[in-house]
């Protein structure tokens, strides 16, 4: 069934009247309540041709997620990611759009660059579609990635040291005696993950240690978090948890594996000592408060908008940058010395 005017405006509680003014240009309304009315119309699926002469002085830029993650500003990492992209826009009285994609040849990006002409464009996540990338340096419109590198696209980036970061975790924890330590985590497409997973595995032979699969247990494919490190811990504890330590590459899977072990009366830390990675807030209230590393969340997002600003200006856009912020060991009380070899 077709959206209609009389449905837009129900959604948004104002009148059928305002809509149409808003997407016709004809008549008074606030350049407020049309971007409004378009960015709603556009999430409705109504085809959005905006009259010349109706955008407003304001530059756009669209903020790009997969619809995987469902809510920017409910995810525990990329909601503090979101506060930094946003104070930097309103620096520059940028006006700020969300929109998901679901699909490799999604087009709503599109849609939405017809509809009020986007002047910038970021992308945030792992699993953001390499060809929707592509699309937008080949249009022209400045871009920049958030947690995501893609290599083989001249395409600007902010990331994290996600490999030196897990190392740092791996240190920690050899320093302490542990050396049976265990990994739960993936899926390894997304590439932030696998650098992580290659962190662990390089500590594991700096140190001499020789990697056990029955160690380890790695998601193929993306899910709730916290699911896949229950489903993950679940998965040792069959196996005998041949481990006294475990590593997992974001504290919502910690977490997961926390619900594994008071299920099974496994105590963390006294039975298992327990690192996250990227120090969501829970990861403080959680019993017991969880050893991570801190990402710089708020300055990614910062970073990124003031990158893309720059790209906008035209300055230092003939060269393709890739930020890496450095992290933080927060040690906190998931983890002890080893009690005994198991």
């Amino acid at each position: 069934m077709s959206v209609t005017l009389k449905d837009i405006a129900e959604a948004l509680g104002i009148s059928v009247t305002t809509v149409s003014r808003a997407l016709t240009g004809q008549g008074r309304v606030s350049s407020e309540t049309r971007e409004k009315v378009i960015s709603k119309a556009l999430e409705m699926g109504y085809g959005v041709k905006v009259a010349p002469g109706s955008r407003d002085e304001h530059k756009h830029i669209c903020i790009v997620f997969n619809s995987r993650l469902r809510s920017l500003s409910g995810d525990p990492f990329y909601g503090t990611v979101m506060v930094g992209v946003e104070n930097e826009c309103q620096k520059y009285g940028y006006k700020v759009f969300l929109q998901t994609i679901s699909r490799p040849d999604d087009r709503t990006v599109w849609e939405m660059h017809q509809a009020v002409r986007l002047d910038g464009l970021i992308f945030v996540g792992a699993d953001i579609f390499p060809g929707i990338v592509h699309q937008a340096i080949q249009s022209g419109i400045p871009a920049v990635l958030i947690d995501n590198w893609i290599p083989e696209m001249a395409v600007d980036a902010v990331v994290t040291d996600n490999r030196g970061g897990i190392m740092r975790l791996v240190n920690y924890l050899v320093s302490l005696g542990h050396e049976r330590i265990g990994w739960i985590g993936g899926p390894l497409s997304h590439r932030s993950l696998q650098e992580r997973y290659d962190g662990y595995r390089a500590a594991l032979r700096e140190h001499g240690i020789t990697h056990q699969r029955d160690w380890t247990w790695v998601h193929s494919e993306a899910g709730p978090q916290v699911d896949q490190g229950r489903v993950g811990m679940e998965a040792l504890l069959a196996r005998g948890m041949p481990i006294t330590a475990v590593v997992t590459d974001n504290d919502s899977t910690a977490l997961g594996v926390l619900q594994a072990c008071a299920h099974a009366g496994v105590r963390v830390p006294d039975d298992l000592s327990l690192v996250g990675f990227d120090n969501v807030e829970l990861s403080q209230f959680v019993n017991p408060p969880l050893t991570t590393v801190h990402i710089p969340k708020q300055r990614m997002g910062a970073i990124a908008a003031r990158r893309l600003h720059e790209l906008m200006e035209g300055r230092d856009a003939d060269v393709t940058l890739k930020i890496t912020l450095g992290t933080d060991l927060i040690i906190r009380q998931s983890v002890q010395q080893p009690k005994m070899e198991k």
